[in-house]
């Protein structure tokens, strides 16, 4: 589950890609998020020192770490 403060990258989601940037190779903070009943997740995401955009909770994906 993503929350505020989470570093995540966007995941690919099938098709072509708008941006010409590698979207899997940039990784983003988790500044604030929207809930409500019965409704998708969106998260306010900044990317690469850029102005920060809402991302729907199944475009993101938390980077987890594993290992010692």
């Amino acid at each position: 589950m993503i929350k505020v403060g989470d570093i995540v990258f966007r995941k690919r989601s099938g098709g072509l890609i708008k941006e010409s940037e590698n979207i899997s190779s940039s990784i983003g903070l988790v500044i604030k998020d929207h809930r409500e009943r019965g409704a998708i997740p969106q998260f306010y995401v900044q990317f690469d020192q850029k102005l920060p955009k809402w991302f729907y909770q199944h475009n993101l994906s938390k980077v987890e770490w594993r290992g010692k």
